[in-house]
């Protein structure tokens, strides 16, 4: 089963809203608006592109952007803790009530407002901070709020519920002056260890009240439970039975293609996931089905503190009715990284490398060659800029092995080198890391 965005539309309700002032106003040209309860909102860092992708680890400061709203509609923001964290307490900068501007058709950007959190009460989880869902009740959507469930990472609690517990205790008084000095010598009813009430009780422990619940002791939720590695299909979750309320309504899959960096968010607007569901990116409204290549780096799954890391290299075949392939990694091993120092006149030493998954493509000695006219002015961002060339190519043998050796500098100064092979149509392709070179 495929997991589709699927925004609610009260087709109904916008068609008599639009009837209305057709009739007080004939003549008059008919403002756009957005059909109820088609909107969303999205969680960014601070100035983070508007682009409907949802960020789901952000700082104690971040944006929320509405979209797709009715022009002038407002909209209602609340904050609430969620477990593991359930029992931290918020304090919220930013406005509780938000005025969306225009324009507000199709998926386009309402407005934009940043709020800041602050917590106390509950230290934050180990790994991802704080968890925190944002709810949002709008204008004209027919009361269909709109949430997002994420992480803030702010730091540790430093103003806990009750600091001064320890110090003030209610009775202070209490072990020098005893109401009954006389009780640990003179026991009220000194009969009772010699005469239970229900003396076959510690005898039969075979009648508990709920029988069953010794026999499941795995029904105590764990948010540490896992999913599959994705697939360039993108990822199946199958979400454990006893998941908490609200929890599973969001996934998010961070994909790099040539035109850029994007995550898609896979967001349930009628509620939560639960069983097994294939989020594939052919379903995602953002995607691209004219990407030739991709690489998924991130997933995160609403739910559960586990988010899988790496590095997916895949391909398309140009079926979309088949699923794409992942290509082939090349690695590139044994070249030096870091700064050597050589005298004027003289080479740096030889590297001996091995590749794999090549696919019989030569590697490329590549040098950085500066901006020389950036340098000169001193404009920003001049140490960055300029472009990396091809010294020379270097054949690699059958088993991927070869050998690569610099040129001789003649000229003071630093020069930074690193090797390079293409990917093709099954393979990744590699860039090594950078040896920097000085000539004294």
């Amino acid at each position: 089963m495929r997991a589709r965005l699927v925004p609610t539309v009260a087709a109904a309700t916008v068609a008599a809203a639009a009837l209305v002032p057709a009739l007080g106003l004939v003549g008059a040209p008919a403002a756009s608006a957005a059909p109820a309860g088609s909107g969303t909102v999205k969680i960014a860092e601070v100035g983070g592109a508007p682009d409907e992708s949802n960020d789901p680890h952000v700082g104690c400061s971040f944006d929320v952007q509405w979209y797709g709203y009715q022009r002038g509609a407002k909209s209602a923001v609340e904050f609430e803790s969620q477990a593991p964290t359930k029992d931290a307490e918020i304090t919220v900068t930013g406005p509780k009530t938000v005025n969306l501007g225009a324009p507000a058709t199709g998926s386009q950007l309402n407005t934009v407002r940043t709020y800041t959190l602050a917590f106390r009460g509950e230290a934050p989880q180990a790994n991802q901070g704080y968890h925190v869902k944002l709810s949002t009740d709008t204008e004209g959507t027919g009361g269909n709020k709109k949430s997002k469930v994420f992480w803030v990472t702010c730091g540790d609690v430093t103003d806990p519920t009750d600091p001064g517990t320890p110090t003030d205790p209610t009775d202070p008084g209490t072990p020098t002056d005893p109401t009954d000095p006389g009780t640990p010598t003179d026991p009220t009813d000194p009969g009772t260890p010699t005469d239970p009430t229900d003396p076959g009780t510690p005898t039969d422990p075979t009648d508990p009240t709920d029988p069953g619940t010794p026999t499941d002791p795995g029904t105590p939720f764990s948010w540490d439970w896992t999913y599959d590695d994705p697939t360039c299909a993108g990822v199946s979750v199958d979400y454990p039975a006893n998941i908490p309320d609200g929890q599973a309504n969001d996934v998010n899959i961070r994909v790099q293609t040539p035109a850029g960096t994007k995550t898609l968010n896979f967001h349930n607007n009628q509620g939560t996931w639960s069983g097994t569901h294939a989020f594939d990116l052919a379903d995602h409204a953002q995607w691209d089905p004219a990407t030739a290549s991709y690489h998924i780096t991130w997933v995160q799954v609403g739910g559960t503190n586990y988010h899988w890391q790496g590095d997916l290299a895949c391909v398309t075949d140009g079926d979309p009715s088949t699923a794409d392939t992942p290509l082939t990694e090349t690695e590139v091993e044994g070249f030096r990284t870091g700064t050597t120092t050589i005298n004027r006149g003289s080479a740096p030493g030889s590297d001996s490398v091995v590749v794999d998954g090549n696919d019989d493509q030569d590697l490329q000695l590549q040098v950085w060659t500066p901006d020389a006219s950036r340098t000169a002015a001193g404009a920003a961002g001049a140490a960055s800029a300029g472009h990396w060339s091809t010294v020379r190519t270097v054949s690699t043998t059958a088993d991927g092995s070869a050998r690569v050796t610099f040129p001789k500098l003649t000229k003071k100064g630093t020069f930074k080198y690193r090797l390079a092979v293409a990917g093709t149509d099954t393979t990744t392709g590699d860039t090594t890391g950078t040896l920097t070179v000085r000539v004294r």
